[in-house]
This record gives C-alpha cells, sequence and structure tokens, in this order.
C-alpha cells in the first residue's frame, strides 16, 4: 500500500492525504466489483499481507476455481431437474 501511496504522490502530485482517499476508494471500488469471498485477500495484498488460508496469489485462484465449480454443479443440478419437470409435463419420464 505504501508503493501506491508513493506512487500517487510523485506521479500524480497527490497530498498524502489524497493519495489515502483515492488509495481507499480504489480499493471499495475494486472490491464492489467481486465477490465478498476475495474481499479480505484484497486486503490483505494492499497491506502486503499474505491470506492466513493463501500462498500468494495461488490461494485466490484455488477460491476463484472452487466457485466456480460450484456454480457449474449447481447449474447442472437445476437443468436436470427443470428438464425432469418439463419432461413429466409431458407425460416422458425418461430424461
Amino acid at each position: 500500500m505504501q508503493d501506491l501511496l508513493k506512487s500517487l504522490q510523485e506521479k500524480i502530485g497527490l497530498t498524502a492525504e489524497q493519495a489515502k482517499n483515492a488509495a481507499s476508494h480504489m480499493l471499495d471500488y475494486v472490491k464492489s466489483k467481486l465477490p465478498a469471498a476475495l474481499h479480505d485477500h484484497i486486503d490483505n495484498a494492499a497491506n502486503g499481507q499474505a491470506h492466513p488460508d493463501a500462498a500468494g496469489t495461488s490461494g485466490i485462484m484455488d477460491k476463484a476455481s472452487d466457485l466456480a465449480h460450484k456454480a457449474e454443479e449447481k447449474a447442472e443440478s437445476f437443468l436436470k431437474d427443470t428438464a425432469g419437470k418439463i419432461s413429466g409435463m409431458f407425460g416422458n419420464s425418461k430424461v
């Protein structure tokens, strides 16, 4: 975070307080666009810390992969259930 603050001050000419406010706003904006499960990772990365259950960015990627896998499983289950219900409406129980 200190590197970002220093860069904002040097390259853009912000005061220390302006740089702190800008960096805080940027982090809040990024977090608003991502799932809440990643918010701690972003905060920890901004503060130069690894998340307790993550080994650098691989932890973030593992969580993202797990979320995608769970979403895929739920979508598949939903589609099978829906197909079965629609098929049952027309007297066909084979789906």
